[in-house]
């Protein structure tokens, strides 16, 4: 068993395809193809599920199980070298994976927080991995990102607080509560909502005090990205919440309204373990907790 051979199994259970494995370790298909089946026979189990064309592949279930050690496993394998070449350089060199949540993250945030890493250690590559905040929690915990972005707290990992946002109502020029100073939770009780389709959304109703088990919300469209949910909230289709600083900074046709009372969101980035966080990832955190290096802005 060697590097060459987890690393292919790994890019082949995170992209499912030959083709797409062979491009992210810069390898050919067919030593991707030799470096696992070497690896099941050394193992002496079948751990990819090849499709008739070899091109899409899935895990097995033996390969599902041992998924999260080989991340583990990799993960300490690249701290290992950070370390190492900190020591014998004075520099720190190598990757760090981060979980970023575009649905609570300020765009402007986070592209302050890479300009400024970049800036101060140019030998940290960073690669960027997107989803909801379960999915990160959840990648923060397997293994799959080394941080991520969270809403503080996460009580089961390390947590950084990085920035303060606050939920904001968005509504039609022409609605009734465009003149307004702020609305209540009781306000949007008969509104009809559009949300993104994931289950940020939800959680962000639930933090505004709009999920009521008595009383429900009532979602009527949903929606894959704040761009068609601004225009459709534009066109009087329904009302959205969204965290204010993820706003555009122009938004014709729309009227963006605080709660009251305010609903602050503390955004952090969490890691597993203080004593396991590799240099590189440690670096990130830093850059991104000082107070005067990230100031979020709209893009």
């Amino acid at each position: 068993m060697n590097f060459t051979q987890i690393q292919s199994f790994l890019a082949l259970a995170e992209t499912r395809s030959f083709t797409e494995a062979a491009f992210t370790l810069d390898l050919t298909q067919s030593a991707i193809s030799h470096a696992l089946a070497a690896l099941e026979q050394e193992l002496g189990v079948t751990l990819v599920e090849r499709s008739r064309s070899k091109s899409v592949v899935a895990l097995t279930g033996v390969g599902e199980k041992i998924l999260p050690h080989v991340r583990l496993l990799l993960a300490q394998a690249e701290a290992i070298t950070q370390e190492a070449r900190a020591a014998a350089r004075g520099r720190v060199q190598g990757r760090v994976r981060l979980g970023n949540v575009p649905s609570i993250v300020a765009p402007g945030l986070l592209a302050k927080l890479l300009t400024r890493l970049r800036s101060q250690y140019p030998e940290i590559e960073v690669v960027l991995f997107e989803g909801t905040m379960r999915e990160v929690g959840e990648w923060i915990e397997n293994g799959t990102v080394d941080v991520g972005f969270v809403v503080m707290d996460a009580p089961e990992f390390v947590n950084v607080h990085v920035a303060t946002d606050e939920l904001s109502v968005l509504v039609p020029s022409d609605h009734p509560f465009q003149a307004r100073g702020a609305v209540s939770a009781q306000d949007l009780r008969a509104e009809g909502f559009i949300l993104e389709r994931n289950q940020c959304s939800l959680q962000l109703m639930a933090k505004a005090g709009l999920i009521d088990k008595a009383a429900p919300p009532q979602i009527r469209y949903r929606a894959s990205d704040s761009a068609t949910i601004l225009a459709m909230v534009r066109e009087g289709l329904g009302i959205t919440i969204m965290p204010h600083q993820t706003l555009p900074a122009h938004l014709d046709g729309v009227v963006v309204l605080p709660l009251d009372p305010s609903s602050t969101l503390e955004i952090g980035l969490a890691y597993k373990s203080s004593e396991t966080i590799s240099p590189g990832t440690r670096l990130l955190v830093e850059v991104a907790s000082a107070r005067e290096a990230l100031v979020t802005s709209h893009i």
